[in-house]
């Protein structure tokens, strides 16, 4: 049997998917207050089945800062993929960060240990794979390194995989899996997903940065079967390839019907932008959007390298331009339904 922590989630909400077209058993966690509409819609872009499909979900509560809670969705599990996570780059989020990213990682990995699961898929994040003094493209073999410049989000998922570590070191069966951008359908004001409404109201701006980037049943399908192999003690980087921001904007809103973006916003901008920001969050009340590990960001020129996992994932992986023409159309269908 297999659990699907952080099931609700965009990551979380494909690996059940995948799972049960694999036709695997499946018990999705969720949050009491989790709205499972979004996973059923999710479904239905990947899958003409889905309604039968998401009938067949076993739905329980898991709080990921519960380890109780944890243990108790545990009796018969053999496969825990942890999708569970907290994303923000606003520093009033700190401490829910590391309550989430670190604590809860920690009560996943103790839970796991305690009821003897046979194997621990864990999702950390490509932002934790940071050290400026390897030479590109970075891979598996980089040890953390800071340069006081990272953000709280990738400094809490570091610390939440080095838990996962000492379950390993401990004797737990686990894997440990950093994705790169996961680009998905659905979700539209949620992570990632939030840059098609961003390009589809006609984003003019981009930045010199480079990110990589991954479609999300990929992603899904690379953690079964690295389950299913058993490749234990292991990290994958997981990405079909690097790309500049400005081409995955340019992508996105050509296959929108909106101009590319044409305005170089440089670091002496995005500086102005983000003084700008603090103003209307202290005023206004809103979160913060433009902050300096944000700006990092969208500067840095970081590559990774996929060959580690290319060699187990034999199938390859879609290539993103066509994963984000996909996306853009289910995105169009949707804007022209309501």
């Amino acid at each position: 049997m297999n659990l699907v922590i952080g099931a609700t989630g965009i990551l979380g909400g494909h690996v059940v998917l995948k799972l049960l077209q694999n036709n695997q058993p499946v018990i999705a966690g969720k949050q009491k207050t989790s709205d499972l509409k979004k996973v059923e819609k999710l479904f239905s872009y990947y899958d003409p089945k889905y309604k039968q499909l998401f009938e067949k979900i076993k739905w329980v509560d898991i709080d990921v800062t519960d380890v109780y809670s944890i243990e108790e969705a545990l009796e018969g599990i053999s496969n825990v993929y942890n999708c569970s996570g907290f994303v923000s780059f606003n520093k009033a989020d700190r401490k829910k960060l590391f309550q989430i990213n670190e604590g809860g990682a920690a009560n996943v990995v103790n839970a796991c240990m305690q009821k003897k699961v046979g194997a621990l898929c864990h999702v950390s994040s490509i932002a934790t794979v940071n050290n400026s003094d390897y030479i590109l493209p970075l891979n598996e073999s980089v040890f953390w390194k800071s340069s006081g410049k990272e953000s709280d989000y990738a400094i809490s998922k570091y610390s939440g995989e080095r838990e996962v570590w000492r379950g390993i070191e401990e004797g737990l069966n686990a894997i440990i899996v950093n994705p790169g951008v996961i680009l998905s359908s659905g979700f539209w004001d949620q992570s990632s997903s939030q840059l098609f409404n961003v390009c589809y109201k006609g984003n003019q701006f981009y930045t010199d940065g480079i990110a990589g980037y991954i479609a999300a049943p990929d992603v899904a399908a690379c953690m079964i079967e690295l389950v299913e192999k058993r490749l234990f003690a292991n990290r994958y980087i997981l990405i079909e390839e690097n790309y500049s921001f400005k081409e995955i904007l340019s992508s996105i809103q050509t296959k929108l019907n909106r101009s590319k973006p044409s305005i170089n916003a440089g670091k002496s901008m995005l500086e102005l932008a983000r003084i700008m920001d603090s103003f209307i969050c202290l005023f206004f009340g809103k979160p913060r959007r433009i902050t300096k590990p944000v700006i990092y960001a969208g500067l840095n020129k970081q590559s990774f390298s996929n060959t580690k996992i290319k060699a187990v994932f034999l199938k390859g992986f879609t290539p993103v331009n066509q994963a984000i023409e996909k996306i853009c159309a289910d995105f169009l269908a949707d804007k022209n339904s309501k």
